[in-house]
């Protein structure tokens, strides 16, 4: 998604039409199956405004704050079980730690580049395929951009766990992604139409634009989303968040390939911590699951027996003290 997104903003793409209409497509897309089967707006904003005054490894990698940003949101609103003390916490921060270090190796450290993927380039780039022209990050931009994605990560993570709350009492996750990304195409096209007044840029076609919007918003809104909301309504938010690292993987093996960026060592070494953190959080959320399922029982057993016996216990003097009298 990143690389492709890139490509269109580099072709002229406005980032307030694309959250508009990656939004509408979404609805479009999942709208019918809720209806069958059973606010996200200011985090997508900010997100792809500082999208496209960054590049796609930039906002790949600042994603990886949600991990942490989510961590630390689900212990303070009590949506997640964590016991510092415990082996499973701990592993659980351990992991957090990796996704988010690895991603901060990715982005700082550089060294060597690896040749031998110069030979899976494709022949030219997304951006030489659009007469695109290379898009000039400046410094002002890149701190805004940065600023932008940051904030936009604090939204993304709230929204998550606001997911974890409302699911306890709102189960239908079709239906709620249908609603979400409905009002989220309203509200984004209010703030679409008073920053862009230009109707070329509303302007759809059969182009490179279209396949963004489309592809974008079916695949990584629509169907995104819902996995996602299924994911945290049985795992809770920590569990999904935890995958996010995985975009600046797959974004670092996609872009020397399609638009033509060299991969380092660097980039190689925070890929490997970013796997090694992801599969410690599941050890641990693994580990979390077993423990529930093992103790949950007897404990609920014998706390239903000790309070009917708290119960009971009062009636009994109650009886006595009757019969004394």
């Amino acid at each position: 998604m990143y690389v492709l997104i890139k490509a269109a903003f580099e072709h002229g793409m406005n980032h307030y039409v694309f959250v508009t209409y990656r939004q509408a497509s979404a609805t479009l897309a999942i709208a019918p199956i809720a209806f069958f089967f059973d606010r996200i707006t200011l985090e997508q904003v900010l997100y792809f405004w500082g999208f496209d005054n960054t590049t796609s490894t930039y906002a790949a990698t600042i994603s990886n704050l949600i991990p942490a940003i989510a961590f630390v949101m689900a212990c303070v609103l009590r949506l997640e079980n964590m016991n510092i003390k415990s082996p499973r916490g701990q592993v659980k921060v351990i992991g957090t730690i990796l996704c988010v270090g690895g991603a901060m190796i990715m982005t700082v450290v550089k060294g060597p580049t690896f040749e031998f993927l110069h030979h899976l380039r494709t022949s030219k780039s997304l951006s030489d395929i659009l007469g695109a022209k290379s898009l000039v990050v400046t410094s002002g931009n890149l701190i805004l951009g940065l600023i932008l994605l940051i904030i936009s990560d604090i939204a993304y993570s709230a929204w998550i766990s606001y997911q974890a709350w409302v699911f306890k009492n709102y189960p239908a996750q079709l239906l709620l992604t249908a609603l979400m990304l409905l009002m989220a195409t309203v509200q984004c096209g209010v703030v679409a139409v008073c920053f862009e007044r230009s109707t070329t840029a509303w302007r759809l076609a059969w182009n490179y634009r279209l396949l963004t919007y489309i592809y974008s918003g079916v695949f990584c809104s629509a169907i995104g989303f819902f996995i996602q909301s299924w994911c945290i309504n049985k795992r809770g938010p920590i569990f999904a968040a935890a995958f996010y690292p995985l975009s600046s993987v797959i974004t670092a093996i996609l872009e020397p390939i399609f638009l033509h960026v060299d991969l380092h060592v660097g980039s190689a070494v925070g890929m490997i911590v970013i796997i090694v953190g992801l599969y410690v959080v599941l050890w641990g959320k693994a580990k979390d699951l077993k423990g529930n399922t093992n103790l949950l029982p007897t404990q609920m057993g014998d706390g239903v027996e000790r309070q009917e016996q708290a119960v009971e216990m009062p009636k009994v003097k109650n009886q006595n003290e009757e019969l004394n009298c």
